[in-house]
């Protein structure tokens, strides 16, 4: 499904524009669609569930009450 919208190819420029502009700020290049879909196709369940736990693990327990 992800990939279907990556290609779609019936964005605007301004989607287009938009994409290069976040792989820019995220890689420092635009990427071609070959090593997207490599990084894609690289992610597994324990990938899913490492970042899961580094960014969802609160490790501070917190109370609130009404």
């Amino acid at each position: 499904h992800g990939k279907i919208e990556l290609f779609g190819g019936c964005d605007s420029s301004a989607t287009t524009c938009n994409e290069v502009g976040t792989q820019v700020l995220t890689y420092g290049r635009g990427l071609p669609p070959a090593e997207m879909l490599l990084r894609i196709d690289a992610i597994d369940a324990q990938e899913i569930q490492r970042v899961a736990w580094t960014y969802l693990n609160d490790k501070e327990i917190s109370v609130t009450a009404l």
